[in-house]
């Protein structure tokens, strides 16, 4: 697959977002889908691959719901009161705002391949 540079319309932190490596994040680490496979996301302007995202499959949907048991059962986050959970929710709702010119700018690139169950209808 050639990636096409990102559209120059996009800011610097959005692009260099499309540059890097996007992989499955599973049990706290970024990983490549075991089976290898990856999928190319399109500029629906221009109809050129802007990036290739790792595609997961059940062996990769497994390992993450068992990750996520086993932190959930075993991690600080059952354990915490609602007040502290409300205050990591809040945390990462000013995050989102603080980068939501660069996940709008992302976001409104995305078009995936064809026949992906990913595809928007």
């Amino acid at each position: 697959m050639d990636v096409a540079t990102a559209p120059a319309r996009l800011g610097n932190a959005a692009s260099s977002f499309l540059a890097g490596k996007h992989q499955l994040l599973i049990d706290g680490k970024w990983v490549d889908a075991k089976s290898g496979k990856r999928f190319d996301v399109f500029d629906p302007t221009s109809g050129q691959a802007i990036a290739a995202v790792s595609e997961a499959d059940a062996a990769d949907i497994d390992e993450a719901v068992k990750a996520a048991r086993r932190a959930f059962e075993t991690g600080p986050w059952s354990k915490m009161s609602p007040m502290s959970r409300g205050k990591l929710i809040w945390k990462l709702a000013d995050l989102l705002e603080q980068n939501a010119d660069e996940i709008a700018q992302i976001e409104s690139l995305q078009r995936y391949k064809q026949g992906s169950p990913l595809t928007p209808a």
